[in-house]
C-alpha cells in the first residue's frame, strides 16, 4: 500500500543487513553479464539469495505464442514481430503482438491496452517512446497490446486471436510462455 521503496544499488548491502534481506530477484535489463553476475556476488556476501526470474513466471496461453527476444536492445525485435505478424496474417490468421510494457504515470489506466488506431494513442495517453513502438503496428494495420496486468492482456490479445506474437521489448523473459522462441543478436555489437 505504501509502494515498494526505490533504494540505490550501492546500498545492497546496508539494505541486507539492516532489513534482514533474505533474497534479492534482479528485476531490470539492458546491463552486461559482468554487471548480473557481480550483484550476484554481492547478495552471496552478505548472506542473501540471488534469483534470475525464469520461465516458471511466465504465463501460459490458449493459443499458441511465437516469442520474439534478443540478447540485447537495438537488434530487431520488434521489426521481427510485426514481419511474423505480416506473414501469418497474410497467410489467413488472425494475429495480435503483445508488446513489453512501458508504464509510466497512472498504471491502474493502464492496466490493458490495445493499439489499433491513432487514436488509441490519445485515448492511452501514450509518451513519444511509447509512441515510437506502437505506431509501427498501427501503420501496418495490426494490432498490439500492452499494459500493467499481464494476465487481463492476454486474455484480451487471446479473444481476437488465432496466434500471440511477444514482442520482448527489452532483453529480459518475456511475460507470456512462448511455444517457439526466436532470440535474436547483432554480430556487429559484442559484448
Amino acid at each position: 500500500p505504501e509502494g515498494i521503496p526505490i533504494v540505490p544499488e550501492d546500498q545492497l548491502e546496508r539494505l541486507a543487513l539492516e532489513e534482514g534481506v533474505e533474497q534479492f530477484v534482479f528485476a531490470y535489463s539492458d546491463v552486461p553479464w559482468e554487471h548480473v553476475t557481480s550483484l550476484s556476488a554481492r547478495c552471496n556476501a552478505v548472506g542473501a539469495d540471488f534469483v534470475l526470474p525464469g520461465a516458471r513466471t511466465m504465463i501460459p496461453s490458449s493459443k499458441p505464442v511465437l516469442g520474439i527476444g534478443a540478447v540485447r536492445t537495438g537488434c530487431g525485435k520488434s521489426q521481427t514481430t510485426r514481419y511474423f505478424l505480416d506473414l501469418l496474417n497474410a497467410r489467413g490468421l488472425t494475429a495480435v503482438g503483445i508488446r513489453h510494457p512501458m508504464p509510466y504515470g497512472n498504471l491502474a489506466k493502464q492496466a490493458v491496452q490495445r493499439f489499433a488506431s491513432y487514436d488509441d494513442l490519445v485515448t492511452h495517453d501514450c509518451t513519444i517512446e511509447e509512441r515510437e513502438e506502437y505506431e509501427p503496428y498501427i501503420k501496418r494495420g495490426r494490432v498490439v497490446y500492452a499494459g500493467v496486468d499481464y494476465p487481463a492482456v492476454l486474455a484480451a490479445a487471446e479473444a481476437e486471436s488465432d496466434l500471440i506474437l511477444w514482442d520482448g521489448g527489452n532483453n529480459d523473459m518475456g511475460f507470456i510462455k512462448p511455444d517457439m522462441y526466436v532470440v535474436l543478436t547483432d554480430p556487429h555489437r559484442p559484448g
